[in-house]
């Protein structure tokens, strides 16, 4: 299972070729996603900022977490790292 093939993802069901989730685009569940380098190619601001928090809190809470937590917490790490 792919994290966007979740019912309550916003991205299941839409075209991934348009897809604003990198993950989603790319065909690939979000535990094997770069999200750290992702994350330092964003340029500072407060957007940033609270997509990063929005990404701590909602990936613990995710469906997914569970099933490849031992990925997620590494790239949750990193994301608290890049602070």
């Amino acid at each position: 299972m792919k994290c966007y093939e979740i019912k309550k993802c916003p991205f299941n069901g839409t075209d991934n070729s348009k897809s604003k989730c990198s993950p989603h685009k790319l065909q690939i569940g979000c535990w094997e996603y770069n999200w750290v380098s992702f994350y330092k190619k964003i340029p500072e601001c407060n957007e940033k900022l609270k997509w990063r928090e929005e990404m701590l809190k909602r990936c613990l809470n995710c469906e997914i977490y569970p099933l490849y937590k031992k990925d997620i917490d590494k790239f949750l790490k990193g994301l608290k790292e890049a602070y």
